[in-house]
């Protein structure tokens, strides 16, 4: 039988391919994967090889299946990181009976604390908005970008919302990656706005519509509110039955109103048609977002739409007129081309899971880490 040719390795000072066998190093015990929940190590005695060609100590055999410095084999890293996609390090950690530093080794092994860039050859689309990490205390900015694949990037976490932090963040994408930020989607925050404007000045802001949305829809309820209270004092128990639980269906769209609730409105409507112009005024302003304006005419229907506020006398809405007012040309470019922030809301669930599932983690770097995990995990530690 021919023979087998030797196995070889790099020499780790010169580089070149070496064969020489030098003996075997100190024995190595790795966990692997586990069988029928039985925890399984792998030992073994990794070869040493000797360099001809410099004189360098040994090179000692790298294997594909583990990494030199850690105490487990890939195969078993990949799961446990499986296992911690939607869970917590404490609760992984009780499972496999490791410490939780043992977790957050393996996360910081296969899980950067940063955005790499050079996955990225475009952006087009940044979304910026803030979350709370809990009640009294300080709210941290996620920052992401959706996936002309599918799919949404987290591209930073940052600590707070201050606009040198947030411009600090966009100066320090590559400058050619930069270039590529077509549009960035926000709320009306002034320290968000003015960073895109200083950092990538040629990008379109985009106001979301759904933070729109919610301030007028905040002032009908306001409406909702006075009205209510007065009915309540005027109308004896039983009158005020007749209309008790509208708050429900007059915060509904008026397509998903069952006849019942319609029914309901209408009585309500009947006492205080001050409460059903609010109603009429907000349903209308949701209709204008669904047309097909150009941003031109988008600017003029909501100027008309703010002038049949002002004949209407509704107190309630002059802090949105003002808003509206302010806030025009970023809002309405919106109609250019149908962008919202629907991808930042839906990775704003994520994060929302996140930190009531792991209540009291407020390192940002570590929330960057499980939300790429949580996002990313199945892609890239799934089984197939």
């Amino acid at each position: 039988m021919p023979r087998e040719p030797p196995e070889r390795q790099t020499c780790k000072r010169c580089g070149r391919e070496i064969a020489d066998f030098h003996g075997l190093d100190h024995a190595l015990r790795l966990r692997h994967l586990p069988l029928f929940d039985v925890p399984v190590f792998v030992e073994l005695r990794p070869k040493r090889y000797r360099c001809r060609y410099c004189e360098g100590n040994p090179t000692t055999q790298r294997l594909e299946w583990y990494e030199p410095r850690s105490p487990n084999t890939k195969p078993y890293e990949e799961w446990l990181l499986r296992m911690l996609i939607n869970s917590t390090v404490s609760d992984v950690a009780s499972k496999l009976g490791v410490s939780e530093e043992t977790i957050e080794g393996v996360l910081d092994r296969w899980i950067s604390r940063e955005v790499d860039w050079e996955e990225f050859e475009r952006l087009g689309t940044v979304g910026v908005d803030e979350i709370a990490l809990k009640r009294g205390h300080r709210d941290f900015v996620v920052v992401r970008a959706p996936l002309e694949s599918g799919g949404i990037a987290v591209l930073a976490v940052l600590s707070d919302r201050k606009q040198e932090t947030v411009s600090a963040f966009f100066a320090s994408i590559p400058e050619a990656l930069r270039r590529t930020i077509e549009r960035v989607c926000t709320d009306m925050y002034k320290g968000f706005v003015e960073a895109a404007r200083e950092q990538v000045p040629w990008a379109k802001i985009v106001v979301d519509r759904f933070h729109v949305a919610r301030a007028y829809r905040d002032c009908t309820d306001a409406v909702r509110k006075k009205e209510i209270k007065r009915l309540k004092k005027e109308w004896s128990d039983a009158e005020y039955e007749e209309v008790k639980g509208a708050m429900w269906p007059l915060r509904k769209r008026p397509t998903d109103l069952t006849d019942d609730e319609w029914a309901l409105l209408a009585r309500l409507f009947t006492y205080s048609p001050k409460l059903k112009t609010a109603y009429n005024l907000r349903q209308d302003l949701t209709e204008l977002f669904e047309r097909e304006y150009t941003k031109p005419g988008a600017k003029c229907a909501i100027r008309a739409w703010c002038k049949r506020v002002r004949e209407s006398g509704l107190e309630e809405f002059n802090s949105f007129l003002g808003t509206l007012e302010n806030w025009l040309d970023e809002i309405t470019n919106y109609f250019l081309e149908r962008q919202t922030s629907g991808f930042v809301e839906g990775c704003n669930n994520r994060v929302k899971v996140l930190k009531r599932r792991c209540y009291g983690i407020f390192d940002v770097a570590r929330i960057f880490q499980r939300l790429t995990l949580d996002i990313d995990g199945y892609e890239i530690f799934g089984l197939t």
